[in-house]
């Protein structure tokens, strides 16, 4: 197995940014965004569990998942995301290990969101990364990226653990309020160093 580095951040602090950059390199990125669309979609086990919990109001005519319906309903209600996230919460835990399995570079990043709220995820990583950036930054930077207004990005960011919390767990920290050259400097010191950890890690 290759030493994993789980990047994290809350929406709208520039994971993609750092993620792209480290791709870039040649770097393995496994992105649970990516990872979850895949696993709900139509005739996949998880989609089929969620019609069972929340009804076929999820679903488009053809049977795909309306996220937008999915999403409403996920961060209006805690109980319906405690639900939500037990359906989805293994199917992308499974696909990621598999992934992870298939790598053959010295370290591989898995970019998980929410990764210090989830305890099965956090077990899989030998290092951290916490991206952060002010609030402000991040409201907007959402708004410009999608038609999401200001109170759903708020409602969205109030739903997930706050910097404190991810900081807390981090072992590395990108800053990222400044330019993207900026960010990718960072990026591109921590590479070098996962590197020498990955040199420095006991073999599984």
């Amino acid at each position: 197995m290759p030493f994993v580095v789980g990047l994290t951040g809350g929406i709208g602090s520039g994971k993609t940014v750092v993620s792209d950059y480290f791709a870039g390199l040649g770097v393995p990125v496994i992105d649970t965004d990516v990872i979850a669309r895949e696993v709900v979609a139509p005739g996949q086990p998880a989609l089929t569990q969620m019609v069972q919990t929340f009804g076929e109001q999820i679903l488009q005519e053809d049977g795909s998942l309306n996220r937008d319906v999915m999403r409403t309903l996920a961060f209006s209600d805690a109980d319906n995301k405690r639900k939500l996230d037990a359906i989805t919460h293994p199917a992308i835990r499974a696909a990621c290990l598999r992934q992870i399995a298939a790598v053959t570079y010295p370290y591989c990043v898995v970019v998980v969101p929410l990764l210090v709220a989830d305890t099965d995820f956090s077990a899989l990583m030998q290092r951290i990364l916490v991206v952060t950036a002010d609030t402000q930054t991040r409201v907007e930077r959402v708004m410009q990226r999608s038609d999401l207004t200001r109170e759903q990005v708020m409602a969205i960011m109030q739903s997930q653990i706050d910097d404190q919390q991810r900081l807390a767990f981090a072992d590395d920290v990108i800053r990222n309020d400044g330019s993207i050259a900026d960010a990718q400097a960072a990026a591109e010191n921590l590479h070098q160093q996962y590197l020498l950890f990955s040199l420095e890690a006991p073999a599984e």
